[in-house]
């Protein structure tokens, strides 16, 4: 290592690499955990933007819009369940597989199309 007497007493010797990249950068004494602050922003994006990239590709980006929206997972399935939104309020409807009975109205008609799809048709009177 070259100090300043031994740099002094061989002027034409150059100085070495690090003794001339300290005198042009000096240190700055900065907290070592600043640098984390900005980590855990980067950790926060990345987060949030797999969650929509997630809610993207099972379909399900009508959650992140205003629209109200309605659910249906495992169609024609014991296990089938409902899920609405209408404005801010989710509710979520389970399959009891008991069944209602009682008085009442009919409201429309239901076909079943050749594809296998059903249809309802409401009454121009249950309107």
């Amino acid at each position: 290592m070259i100090d300043d007497e031994t740099s002094q007493s061989f002027p034409d010797r150059p100085r070495s690499f690090m003794r001339r990249r300290r005198l042009l950068h000096p240190i700055h004494h900065e907290d070592p955990m600043a640098t984390m602050g900005n980590l855990f922003d980067i950790a926060i994006l990345m987060g949030v933007g797999l969650l929509i990239m997630a809610l993207s590709s099972f379909g399900l980006s009508d959650l992140l819009s205003n629209a109200d929206t309605t659910i249906v997972k495992n169609p024609g399935k014991p296990d089938m369940e409902i899920i609405t939104r209408q404005g801010g309020k989710i509710t979520r409807l389970q399959q009891t597989g008991t069944q209602s009975e009682g008085p009442g109205t009919p409201v429309g008609t239901v076909y079943r199309l050749q594809s296998g799809e059903m249809v309802w048709v409401p009454d121009a009177a249950a309107q």
